[in-house]
């Protein structure tokens, strides 16, 4: 796989250069005059009994007291404004899309004003709001926007994409499919997947844009679309008027009860309970996130940066249920307590006050969501489901799109000496982003569905027959959907990473030598092996019922763990031999043998030989099957197994695994302080 520069044609690039000058052309000037006096004396009357908010040569000034009413204007007077001059668009809303289209429409010289309800959302207490991953799609959008704005997104971000990724059973931990999410980058010419915190991405994207442009604790609660501009009111009521409005102010929009009517979101079935940890897997170096399935639940966990695990509790119930306070990490170890160390480990490095607990809501997908002046973008439009981590990347490619659209239109008219049909292209924007915002909407639904609806064995969620589970029969179902999965996922993430490429244009296809995966990646990819003899970790032996210290000197903790060295004899018996042999642990009890076993480590796997004892060792796998180990045999030994040195249960110890450093520098450069809030 190489990395090439492919160059594109273009038609409009955004590199932060204002548009050419086009009000010069012949004929124009007249008619920019006539509408500017038109507009201007309008104002001048309408501020006499209203707080209109006007534009002008030196930007936007404000005037008298509010008033409850829109201006009222005379008819008369009310000519069309010359698409000669710079459009000025109306955001509602500075979350992720709102700011790309503000800052893609800015780099092009058009007018923005950015209306921002809530102030932490993008300064001062944003540092509450968890972090958010980027997909290639969404940061291809945004070089294509403003490349240094990119830049500076990507340096803050950690790398997820250059490792293995995919879907594991959660009673198990092991791998029911894996997804390469580097290979359609790198094919593609796009930057490699990332996480970010989500106030540092607003925190540059607002900085980019301007704080000129953005008024803070303005809330869009009405507006006017009167054919020829578009009139929004604020809650302080406060008016401002411009060319186009675009909501981008999230799934319960303002903008779009106006536009569209009233409707509630939809539940998608699922509570999510969600939180950040203090927390390094072992295999951090070559998994970068996993959604762990099970049935009616389901659990997502994903590296971000800084030795930080961000993780999602997904569980099927009706919307609107609390947890007394402090209970909500109590519930769920209930929920996934007997579930694998991959999530329970998670669970329990978890303060009880990061955890945070929101329904899940979309809505219904429509095929129109422009009218007139005014259209949505974003969750506004077109909000769905968490599972494919999408939702922020839709609403990126959304505010580039419409930049474009309107850019080019802008460009058409004043060439041509035409008035922009703002209308159709609204219409137009709204016609390239249907199919794809739709087919994604759907797949983040069906994620939910497979997630939640997995059935390892026959038994499963048959109540009174569940007994059937305890046979180990693998459900038909879990066979033919890991075929079904592993054929159509490569697919699926080629065109979700991909497919909308054709549409940046000015965006030459390039990755980022800095984001190459390691070698090994294909191998890891397809032999379940290979990647966990690459997991770089201390191995343990912990006794069964105690918790491994997720964090410090394990030796300071008072824990009698016992710490399997490599290159060394690991000998486990009931007395220390006289002449003492590599590394030796010492087990009190009559169940073990003088020289009971040996564990050794082989190419980055353990194996453990019996030594003939009496007594005998059992090891108990994964997948709940026990079996003795034969005398004098080596056998292999797994993360998350159980060791029973003995018949009995007093000399019984888990098998774990624990990463004692920090992953490298280039994966962890989301800053501390992260946490989470409800959004």
């Amino acid at each position: 796989m190489s990395f090439v520069a492919v160059p594109r044609p273009s038609s409009v690039s955004f590199t932060g250069q204002a548009l050419d000058c086009v009000l010069c052309h012949k004929g124009v000037s007249s008619l920019s005059i006539q509408a500017d006096k038109s507009r201007s004396s309008l104002h001048k009357r309408l501020a006499v009994e209203t707080n209109v908010v006007t534009r002008n040569d030196a930007g936007v000034v404000s005037t008298a007291k509010p008033e409850e009413k829109f201006p009222v204007e005379e008819k008369e007077e009310n000519f069309p404004q010359s698409q000669q001059q710079v459009p000025t668009l109306l955001i509602a809303g500075g979350g992720i899309g709102g700011l790309v289209l503000a800052l893609a429409s800015k780099n092009q010289g058009l007018d923005v004003k950015v209306f921002e309800r809530d102030l932490s959302a993008i300064r001062g207490e944003g540092q509450y709001r968890g972090p958010i991953q980027i997909q290639s799609n969404a940061l291809a959008a945004l070089e294509a926007v403003d490349s240094a704005v990119a830049d500076e997104i990507m340096e803050n971000g950690c790398i997820t994409g250059d490792r293995v990724n995919g879907l594991v059973d959660g009673l198990t931990g092991t791998w029911y499919s894996k997804f390469d999410t580097f290979t359609p980058a790198a094919e593609n010419g796009l930057p490699v997947t990332r996480v970010i915190s989500r106030m540092k991405l607003q925190e540059i994207l607002a900085r980019a844009v301007g704080p000129e442009l953005i008024e803070n604790n303005a809330n869009v609660v009405e507006f006017k679309d009167d054919g020829s501009k578009v009139t929004v009111k604020l809650e302080d009521g406060r008016y401002y008027e411009g060319d186009v409005l675009i909501g981008a102010d999230g799934i319960r929009s303002k903008v779009r009860e106006q536009l569209l009517g009233f409707q509630e979101p939809t539940y998608s079935g699922y509570t999510c309970y969600t939180g950040i940890a203090d927390f390094i897997p072992p295999d951090i170096d070559t998994v970068g996130y996993r959604v762990f399935l099970g049935h009616r639940q389901y659990f997502v966990s994903s590296d971000v940066g800084y030795g930080k695990m961000q993780w999602y509790g997904f569980f099927k119930e009706p919307a609107g249920g609390t947890d007394p306070p402090g209970k909500r990490k109590e519930r769920l170890l209930k929920l996934f307590g007997d579930w694998c160390d991959g999530v329970v480990d998670l669970l329990l490095a978890t303060p009880e006050e990061q955890i945070l607990r929101r329904d899940i809501y979309d809505r219904v997908p429509i095929l129109n969501w422009s009218k007139g002046r005014v259209t949505l973008l974003g969750d506004a439009a077109h909000a769905m489901q968490p599972n494919m981590g999408q939702g922020g990347c839709m609403a990126i490619e959304d505010g580039y799109q419409l930049a474009l659209e309107i850019i080019k239109a802008f460009k058409e008219s004043a060439n041509e000496n035409k008035f922009v049909d703002f209308s159709r292209v609204l219409q137009s924007y709204e016609s390239q982003r249907r199919l794809r915002v739709g087919a994604i909407h759907g797949m983040a639904r069906m994620a939910a569905v497979m997630a939640t609806t997995y059935k390892p064995y026959l038994g499963v969620g048959l109540g009174p027959l569940s007994f059937i589970k305890k046979l180990r029969i693998p459900h038909p179902g879990r066979v033919f959907g890991r075929f079904f999965v592993n054929i159509a996922m490569p697919m699926m993430l080629s065109w979700v990473l991909g497919g909308n490429s054709a549409a940046l244009e000015g965006r030459t296809p390039s990755c980022r030598l800095t984001d190459k995966a390691s070698d090994k990646l294909p191998e890891w990819l397809r032999n379940d092996d290979a990647l966990e003899r690459a997991t770089s970790a201390e191995w343990y032996l912990v006794p069964d019922g105690e918790q491994m210290p997720f964090q410090g000197d394990i030796t300071a903790s008072g824990k009698k763990l016992f710490r399997l060295e490599q290159g060394l004899s690991n000998i486990i018996g009931r007395r220390m031999p006289a002449n003492k042999e590599g590394n030796v642990f010492v087990i009190d009890s009559s169940q073990v043998a003088d020289k009971h076993a040996e564990i050794t480590f082989v190419n980055g796997a353990v194996f453990l030989t019996d030594f003939g004892s009496g007594k005998g060792t059992w090891i108990t796998n994964v997948n709940g099957g026990r079996y003795k180990a034969p005398h004098h045999v080596p056998v292999r030994l797994h993360a998350g197994e159980l060791l029973e040195f003995g018949e009995g249960k007093e000399a019984a110890f888990g098998i774990k695994q624990r990463k004692e450093s920090m992953p490298s520098v280039a994966r962890s450069k989301t800053p501390p302080g992260m946490a989470l809030a409800v959004t």
